[in-house]
């Protein structure tokens, strides 16, 4: 099934229709942490002023809250953002790791709202066509979504 979905969203994202990954993972689901969603190919040419528009979502799917020290979300060529020692996830909540900076020094603004973790590159860093990004927690890969947008599938 998930070949399935990841074929057709390879296909929208080739038509322009697409340009994240909705569908998560499982390799392996003990903690209840989960990528949700990969925005990895923003609208528009990849600019250090639109960097905040590539984002991970990872949920608790769990029942118990899950704290973040230890995590880390990484790609395919090594890049590592280590998650904030102080964060925990409620169940059910979630958190948006993007990768610019945030587009608004207005501390009242939905950008800067706690949903959101700044990683403060200058820089896109998911490939458009394809990449992956990995969540480990204390060493232990917990999920991992991949993607290769122009590789038709049967």
């Amino acid at each position: 099934m998930k070949k399935l979905f990841l074929s057709i969203a390879a296909t929208l994202a080739v038509l322009g229709l697409g340009f994240g990954v909705t569908a998560a993972s499982a390799d392996e689901q003990g903690s209840g942490l989960q990528i949700v969603r990969v925005d990895y190919n923003v609208k528009g040419v990849d600019t250090a002023a639109n960097a905040y528009q590539e984002a991970v979502q990872v949920q608790n799917k769990g029942a118990a809250p899950v704290s973040l020290s230890g995590c880390t979300l990484e790609d395919l060529t090594g890049h590592q953002y280590d998650f904030p020692a102080t964060r925990t996830l409620a169940p059910g909540e979630y958190v948006y790791v993007r990768t610019g900076k945030s587009p608004s020094a207005d501390p009242a603004n939905w950008w800067n709202s706690a949903v959101n973790l700044y990683w403060g590159r200058t820089n896109h860093m998911y490939g458009n066509s394809a990449d992956s990004v990995t969540l480990e927690c204390s060493g232990s890969r917990l999920d991992r979504v991949a993607w290769n947008d122009f590789t038709i599938r049967p």
